[in-house]
């Protein structure tokens, strides 16, 4: 019975606002125009004011006995509730007894009804839109901001994500200095403490997680939440289901989160979140190569193309070429020794030597010197190459002291070993040492 009561309380606060201003009225028009008649319908409209004050503080605080309201909103606007139903009833009184007890008491009474409305009835919008239900003109706070990461290269799903979701459609009634339900949302602190019953966020603990169970009930349902505003919507909502069973972490990229296929779309679909994983060159930012070093390495008679339209590295290859692969044209690499990312020299007479030219390309990623004259010797040149993913030696004199000089090479994903000098053995040593590399032996 209290519940519903409370639930007419935005029905029943606007009756005293518009039967006050109508009794104010009434007291104008007939401030030089004194009439019996009028005289008691003034009475009349004060008393009907009076009630209706009462009727809405009643309303009030049954609503307020339900625990959603707490704090210094919820202070001052039952302070102004009290206020405006009595100084209702004392001007009712005055005008039914027609007796003045002090000097301007109809401008004191009613300057004071003025401000109880005005800073009650604000302090009411708080309580129910939050904050900043006024919002000031040009005042960039006033607009909800949108989800879209995805011009994001790192992510943390409670900061960038779960916390702007709260911030939105939670903390307006569960922040500090206005924590309803004794429940304050915009800590951690906060959110996980049990002092009150079930935490707000109960990690891995869907059911136990007070904010899940209330915005999955029926809208219908007097727990539901948040019970007025925009409500959390389908997509927001399996986000922070997802996010409690991750472990509800504070900290933390998403990248090194466990995200399965169905969840990574999901992420993709909704926020623009892309967690393909980009190789070096997919985000490396490159200044542009000049054309003289450009059309110096097509007159060396390589093949040259960019990797992409909006990509300023380029790809190198030696196909149907010459096989000779002489110092002159490796100096000419040399002139967009930043630029060459992709490097193919396969079926040519590439030394030892040669490597040593190709190992100042810093931001080499690919790299093609199978059926070549190299040997481990010639390895040594290679190891600094940090941006090295892909290594292919097949049909090369490569042994196992070769491969344990590859161990070093942290980035590589991708290495091709058949018809090598290698051993089953010296293979299995390296996939030892480097676990996340792709070895193919041919076999």
């Amino acid at each position: 019975m209290g519940t519903f009561i409370a639930h007419l309380h935005p029905l029943l606060v606007h009756l005293p606002i518009g039967f006050i201003i109508i009794s104010i009225l009434i007291d104008w028009h007939q401030k030089n125009n004194i009439s019996v008649s009028r005289d008691k319908l003034s009475t009349f409209m004060w008393g009907m004011s009076a009630i209706a004050s009462i009727l809405a503080m009643t309303t009030g605080i049954a609503s307020l006995r339900t625990g959603y309201f707490e704090g210094l909103n919820m202070f001052i606007h039952l302070i102004c509730g009290y206020a405006i139903a009595i100084v209702c009833t004392f001007i009712w009184f005055t005008k039914w007894k027609s007796k003045n007890y002090f000097k301007g008491q109809n401008l004191i009474l009613k300057s004071l009804l003025g401000i109880g409305l005005v800073v009650g009835g604000h302090m009411g919008g708080n309580l129910t839109h939050g904050e900043e239900h006024l919002p000031m003109p040009f005042d960039p706070k006033s607009d909800l901001p949108k989800i879209d990461l995805s011009d994001r290269d790192s992510v943390n799903v409670y900061e960038d994500i779960v916390k702007v979701i709260f911030d939105q459609k939670c903390n307006r009634c569960h922040e500090t200095g206005d924590a309803r339900g004794r429940l304050n949302m915009t800590t951690q602190e906060g959110l996980l403490s049990d002092k009150y019953g079930d935490p707000a966020i109960a990690p891995q603990d869907l059911h136990n997680s007070e904010v899940y169970k209330r915005i999955s009930m029926s809208p219908w349902n007097n727990k539901y939440m948040p019970p007025s505003g925009p409500p959390i919507n389908y997509k927001e909502k399996k986000l922070i289901e997802w996010w409690i069973l991750q472990g509800a972490p504070f900290t933390g990229k998403l990248r090194d989160m466990e995200v399965d296929k169905q969840m990574a779309s999901f992420l993709l679909s909704e926020y623009g979140i892309d967690l393909t994983q980009k190789s070096f060159y997919e985000k490396a930012d490159i200044g542009a190569l000049s054309p003289e070093n450009f059309e110096a390495i097509k007159s060396s008679f390589f093949n040259v193309t960019n990797l992409a339209a909006d990509n300023n590295f380029i790809d190198v290859s030696n196909h149907g070429q010459s096989k000779n692969i002489s110092n002159e044209r490796l100096q000419a690499l040399l002139g967009a020794k930043d630029h060459i990312t992709w490097l193919d020299l396969n079926d040519s007479d590439l030394d030892d030597d040669g490597l040593k030219s190709i190992s100042q390309l810093s931001n080499l990623t690919k790299l093609n010197i199978n059926r070549t004259k190299i040997t481990d010797a010639g390895l040594d040149a290679i190891m600094d190459l940090e941006q090295l993913m892909v290594l292919n030696l097949y049909g090369t004199a490569i042994s196992d002291k070769g491969l344990e000089k590859l161990e070093s090479l942290k980035s590589l994903e991708s290495l091709y070993l058949w018809q090598t000098q290698t051993t089953k053995e010296g293979i299995e040593a390296l996939r030892a040492a480097l676990p996340n590399c792709k070895i193919e032996t041919g076999i």
